[in-house]
Order: structure tokens, then C-alpha cells, then sequence
């Protein structure tokens, strides 16, 4: 059931991305150039949100960003630098508030640029088959600004469309408090892209019966960034990555290096050996199945009560009815326990009281 364990070294706390994002991180870094770090930190980010508390998932705090991604807030709060380098340049405006810090300007970009992937990216359901050309990431954003201050109190976002289907649907699951642990200090960007991928395929084996991925050391060590042209001290480079990952408990695993088979032709000449049995001995890295279940239900109906009640309401600069109702623990609070309700009976088999409910809608997490 959604209570896992959330701290520090040694816990654990399953989340969700979406696959089409995972599969395609490199993608991030050509649409987004130097602000692709706090862009796949704000994917990873909002899905830990929506997993933990899916009722409340889109108001935050810079500072509560910064606890969840490893980030430094003064490092988020200074002017970004492409408005240093260009004074003159015009800085975009949006409901009145200028994005002109780090993070504030990698927001306006996500909710103006989209994530272009480099070939069409094809999921496969049991209706249909979609194919995804691109990624947007948000529709909206509001600032809840300090009036003494002028600074911003609290952002409220609306994801897009894509962001919360794939949520629903179309999903790896990964380890988030390993995430912010790995990326403190420099190259904290590739290596949070390096441990994505690990849990990505982590994902894929466990979930196949299958415990042992090979990747080549020239694969690993471009998607972690290390921009050196010796193989030995590319090797080096992932070898260090590889110990600290294992070092801090970010996720459990072993590995080791092999050399590549000559009797193929074009092979790198050092491979990873990643083995994951040790993920499927910790139950806390793996998803309960009742989840799936679970969220599909909840927002599927949240959906079909929404559009019964409001099908014809308008609400002036807003650009996510749904996101808004649904995080509005003060409207139609009844509606939401029923539906709560139903789909963690269906889910678990087990009965939730109306209390509980009423306290997971309001405060996030479920007791279990």
C-alpha cells in the first residue's frame, strides 16, 4: 500500500517517471541545454509529489524542491546566467512575475518548450498503440508572492496532459531518496542521469524475471556526462560513480567489469555487469501491485465525477480545471472520499474509513 519508508540513508520511497521521459533523458539535456539538470530534477520532483500525495501535489516551496532534489537554494535563487551575460535581454513576464531567476526561468522554459524527443517514441497499451514526438511538461503556473518581500511564497503548477497520463500509465518505477543523494555537489546532473537510467533497467529486469543488465562503459559514461576521451579514465569515472551510489545505500545492487566478446565486431571494450538481485531481496524498491490499480481507479473516476458536475463551467485564467478541483480540498470533499473510498477497496480489498480518507485527501498518505 502507498506508505513506504521516506528517509535518509538505508530508506526507501518508490515513485514513478514516465517511461517515455526515462528512456529518452539525453533528449532533456538537447532541448534544454544548461537547464536540463533542474528540469529532470522537476520531473522527478512532482512525480514523488503526485505519488505521495496526489490530492496536493501541485503547490510547493523552492525550499521544499531543494530537499527533495539535493539542490542548493541560493544556487536557485540568484539571477539565471543567461540574464547576467545579457543584460539587455528582455526578461519574460508571466501573470505579472518576472521568471528571472534559475529556477524560475527553467519553469517559464518548461511551460513554453517541450521535451523534442530525437526519434518517435512508441508505447504500446492494451488499446492502442501511441507514438510520442515530443514531451510537454506544463500548462500553467501561478506564484503565490510575500507582499514584504516581493519574493515568491509558494509556485502552483498544472502539468500536462502527457505528464499525468503517464503517471497513471506509462511508468518505471524508481527509488527518489537514492536521487538526492547522489547529486549533491559537482556532477551531481550526470550522475542523478546515471542512477535514472540503473533504475530504469532495474525496472525492466525485475519486472522480467531477469536480474543481470550489461551496459558498455562509453554508454554510461556519455549519459553521465564525463567528458573525457581515455577508456581507462572513462572507466574510472563510472567505477567512482558506481562506489558511491553503493556507498550512500542509494540502491541496492552489485557490479563488476567485463571485457567485450571479440567475436562480435564494433564492441566498446569495457562493459558494466550490473546485477540487481539484491533490488528484488529489499520489498521496499518494489512497487505494491495494488498500486497500479489503486491510481488508475482514482483518477479515472475523479475524471468521470468531475465532468458529470462541471462539464460547462469556465473558470477565467485557469488552464487545468481538473488539477485545480482536484487539489481544492475544501470543494466537494464528499465526492472525493467516495471515490477515494471505492478505489482503494478495489485496490487492496481492504475498507477505508471516511476519516482516513478525509485525512489522505487533506494531508497526503495512506494508512496501511
Amino acid at each position: 500500500m502507498i506508505n513506504e519508508n521516506e528517509g535518509s540513508k538505508g530508506e526507501f520511497f518508490v515513485s514513478r517517471i514516465d517511461r517515455s521521459v526515462a528512456d529518452n533523458l539525453n533528449d532533456i539535456r538537447t532541448s534544454f541545454g544548461d537547464d536540463a539538470g533542474v528540469v529532470k530534477d522537476f520531473i522527478v520532483f512532482v512525480s514523488k509529489n503526485m505519488k505521495r500525495d496526489l490530492f496536493g501535489y501541485t503547490k510547493f516551496t523552492l525550499q521544499d524542491f531543494c530537499k527533495e532534489t539535493g539542490r542548493n537554494r541560493q544556487d536557485l535563487a540568484k539571477r539565471h546566467p543567461y540574464f547576467v551575460s545579457n543584460p539587455k535581454a528582455v526578461v519574460p513576464e508571466y501573470h505579472g512575475h518576472q521568471f528571472v531567476s534559475v529556477f524560475d526561468y527553467s519553469l517559464f522554459l518548461m511551460l513554453q518548450r517541450n521535451i523534442i524527443f530525437a526519434k518517435t517514441y512508441t508505447v504500446n497499451t492494451k488499446d492502442e498503440v501511441i507514438q510520442l514526438e515530443n514531451f510537454p511538461i506544463l500548462k500553467d503556473i501561478k506564484l503565490n508572492m510575500d507582499r514584504a518581500s516581493n519574493t515568491v511564497k509558494i509556485y502552483e503548477i498544472r502539468i500536462s496532459d502527457q505528464w499525468m497520463d503517464g503517471f497513471i500509465s506509462r511508468y518505471y518505477t524508481v527509488e527518489t531518496n537514492g536521487y538526492r543523494m547522489i547529486g549533491k555537489g559537482r556532477g551531481g546532473d550526470g550522475r542523478k542521469s546515471l542512477y535514472l537510467i540503473l533504475q530504469r533497467t532495474r525496472h525492466q529486469c525485475l519486472s522480467q524475471n531477469q536480474t543481470i543488465a550489461r551496459f558498455s562503459v562509453d554508454y554510461l559514461a556519455h549519459l553521465a556526462e564525463v567528458d573525457v576521451e581515455e577508456n581507462r579514465f572513462r572507466k574510472r569515472a563510472v567505477k567512482r560513480m558506481l562506489d558511491l551510489f553503493l556507498q550512500k545505500d542509494a540502491m541496492p545492487f552489485s557490479y563488476r567489469f567485463v571485457k567485450a566478446d571479440r567475436a562480435k565486431v564494433n564492441q566498446e571494450e569495457y562493459w558494466v555487469e550490473i546485477n540487481f538481485a539484491p533490488s528484488s531481496q529489499t520489498p521496499p524498491v518494489a512497487e505494491d501491485h495494488g498500486d497500479h490499480v489503486f491510481y488508475n481507479s482514482l483518477v479515472r473516476d475523479l475524471k468521470k465525477r468531475f465532468k458529470l458536475m462541471y462539464s460547462d463551467v469556465v473558470i477565467e485564467d485557469e488552464k487545468d480545471h481538473f488539477q485545480r478541483w482536484l487539489t481544492n480540498h475544501k470543494v466537494d470533499l464528499d465526492v472525493k472520499v467516495d471515490v477515494l473510498i471505492a478505489a482503494y477497496n478495489k485496490a487492496y480489498s481492504t475498507q477505508m474509513t471516511k476519516i482516513q480518507a478525509k485525512q489522505y485527501i487533506r494531508q497526503g498518505g495512506l494508512i496501511s
